[in-house]
């Protein structure tokens, strides 16, 4: 069906009002974290332009390698800064010529090739989660919580920050983890450890339905509360891996990391490891996957977690 929106012309639509109406979408469909690179890439075009908006025929090649300056040699931005801002700038572009049924002669940002910078190797050895389950924190309750949740996450094949604040005791069915990823609403099954189970008990309430005290009981909080609850546990393991004397930030990714090198580097197959991650973004894995047995996956499991969980059951 032909909307009045596909029948305006591209002299008649402005990028930053266009701008902000996808970042209202994105947010009414509860997709925050892409509404926020979009409104980050978005304040940044607007610096560029010095606040001057332009219609869609103003979006031209010329005008995106200014911005790529802008960004580079003005802003000293790192590369994948840079990278990150101009795929949110060209995917709002698709998007607006796409509604409006545009073709544009040439488009401004086919000449631009993306190069993700390297970046430097963020994961930890097994035995630096074997001492923060092994850490006495009795008297720093905050540091305790964050080590303890950062040792689930890693038990629990590095389940991220977002999925462990959702977890409900509807996720517990017998002895397995069962919860759909955050992110990209992937199934994962994981068989409970002892050490888990430890965890689990140690924090359950009867007041609450969640599994561990990061969101109150009545329910889930804004995204932008959540991204201080996230910035708060991120600052814990900065502290965590200050006392370990660790050479780089220790971050919730890093837990994330580490758990797939180690699996990794313990020949658990890649496409077990996608699995147990909630990747869906290769063809080609999701093709292994859908053939593996989810048995498999606990195994693998156990392989990298085995001395942390031992440790963390001892304790209890």
């Amino acid at each position: 069906m032909t909307t009045n929106r596909t029948k305006r012309r591209p002299s008649e639509v402005y990028l930053f009002r266009t701008i902000d109406t996808l970042i209202f979408r994105r947010r009414s469909a509860g997709r925050d974290a892409t509404a926020d690179l979009y409104r980050a890439a978005g304040n940044w075009f607007r610096k560029f332009r010095n606040g001057r908006d332009l219609c869609l025929l103003g979006m031209t090649p010329s005008l995106v390698d200014g911005f790529i300056a802008f960004l580079q040699t003005g802003k000293k931005l790192k590369v994948n800064s840079v990278n990150s801002y101009l795929c949110a700038l060209r995917a709002m572009y698709n998007i607006i010529i796409r509604e409006l049924g545009y073709i544009p002669r040439v488009h401004p940002f086919a000449h631009v090739t993306i190069h993700p910078e390297r970046a430097a190797k963020r994961a930890v050895d097994l035995k630096v989660f074997e001492q923060i389950s092994a850490l006495d924190l009795k008297e720093e309750p905050g540091l305790q919580f964050a080590a303890d949740l950062c040792t689930f996450s890693f038990l629990a094949c590095g389940m991220p920050f977002v999925d462990l604040a959702h977890l409900t005791h509807a996720n517990i069915e017998g002895n397995t983890l069962v919860y759909n990823r955050t992110k990209t609403g992937s199934p994962i099954r994981i068989g409970v450890t002892q050490g888990m189970r430890c965890l689990l008990d140690k924090y359950a309430s009867p007041s609450s339905p969640y599994l561990f005290p990061i969101f109150p009981p009545e329910g889930p909080v804004s995204y932008e509360h959540y991204k201080k609850l996230l910035h708060k546990y991120n600052v814990a393991l900065k502290k965590l891996g200050a006392r370990l004397r660790l050479p780089a930030l220790f971050t919730s990714y890093v837990v994330r990391h580490s758990w797939a090198t180690i699996a990794y580097r313990k020949y658990t197959p890649i496409a077990l490891i996608s699995q147990a991650l909630g990747h869906t973004s290769e063809r080609t894995t999701r093709h292994y996957l859908a053939q593996l047995d989810q048995s498999e996956l606990s195994k693998a499991n156990l392989l990298v977690i085995g001395t942390v969980d031992n440790l963390v059951r001892l304790r209890a």
